[in-house]
């Protein structure tokens, strides 16, 4: 019995110090290197963010946390959003107007410079643009969190953002916010080892072939009737509804898929259903579409493998914001 149980122990050990050894170069070879998204965005959950106790919230982010995420330095403030530059920060007044941009990981700016997201170029831009007009000054905030949709967004908004009073709102929406709220994980493994998250995802996508077609999956969500499509519809309603309360101007920004990104491509259909809805509830459209070139937008990528905005598209984002009618707004 002695070889074949000596075999089995070997065995048992060779494939730990195996998956160690692997967890081990992943996180590295992710953080330093070759940046995995799945991976990085385990990270994100891992040092960044945590799960709200709050009802709607689902998530929230840590407060003055610091990481290294897909290759860009991550801060967030004492109420955890994320922050900008100091150069930036440094020029911010206590009387300054208060703009607050709301949404998920586009707006957080995921992969992005930490001082080039939309909201940290718009800050700029306005400090410029309102000056010339005798406007005030404006101050900022990205309340954006990866992995949000717009129903987690607009409890966020009620339970956080709105004691903050802000004097405009800016709605970063994106064509998978009308899914489900995510469930974040129970799995200890998967929770404590970036491999498990990874082979789980992995496992995932095989089972469900449909999320790897991103079209069909997207316009999928769209369809009448179905959960996520509701819940989103009926948040941009209530978050409408709570501007107008308040006497707060709303922008609902429309973030474009960016495989597609000039005049939305193939998902122009459901942003116009988004428009139309926001009209509805009170929002003034911000449209920035317009500004990408016609064709593939690989260019304004992250990465090659991943999709999020990078600096330059954010750019343009600020840019169509600076041209809304709140944008020196007393």
């Amino acid at each position: 019995m002695r070889g074949p149980v000596a075999r089995t122990a070997v065995l048992i050990v060779s494939l730990l110090l195996s998956g160690v050894a692997a967890e081990i170069a992943l996180r590295v070879i992710s953080r330093d290197g070759l940046r995995i998204l799945d991976v990085e965005m385990w990270r994100y959950a891992k040092l960044i963010k945590i799960e709200s106790k709050r009802r709607g919230l689902v998530e929230e982010q840590q407060p003055n946390a610091e990481a290294f995420l897909m290759g860009a330095r991550v801060r967030t403030d004492v109420q955890g959003m994320r922050r900008a530059d100091p150069a930036t920060e440094a020029q911010r007044r206590p009387d300054d107007r208060l703009v607050i941009a709301l949404g998920d990981s586009l707006t957080f700016g995921w992969g992005v410079p930490e001082g080039r997201t939309f909201a940290d170029d718009l800050e700029r831009i306005l400090a410029r643009q309102c000056a010339d007009r005798g406007g005030p000054r404006s101050t900022v905030l990205n309340a954006g969190i990866g992995n949000s949709n717009t129903a987690m967004e607009a409890a966020r908004y009620r339970t956080l953002l709105r004691p903050l009073h802000p004097r405009w709102l800016i709605l970063g929406y994106f064509i998978n916010d009308a899914e489900l709220d995510p469930v974040p994980s129970s799995n200890f493994l998967i929770r404590a080892s970036a491999l498990a998250a990874l082979v789980s995802t992995r496992l995932l996508e095989s089972e469900h072939p449909s999320l790897r077609d991103y079209r069909r999956y997207y316009s999928s969500l769209y369809e009448e009737g179905k959960p996520g499509w509701e819940r989103a519809k009926a948040a941009l309603r209530e978050l409408g509804t709570t501007l107008r309360r308040d006497g707060t101007p709303g922008t609902l920004l429309l973030l474009p898929e960016l495989h597609e990104p000039h005049r939305f491509g193939s998902f122009a259909f459901a942003y116009q259903r988004v428009a139309a809805l926001g009209r509805a509830a009170g929002f003034e459209i911000v449209d920035p579409s317009d500004a990408f070139p016609p064709g593939p937008g690989n260019s304004f990528w992250v990465s090659r493998d991943d999709a999020h905005p990078n600096a330059a598209a954010q750019t343009i984002f600020a840019q169509a914001l600076a041209h809304s009618r709140w944008a020196c707004a007393p």
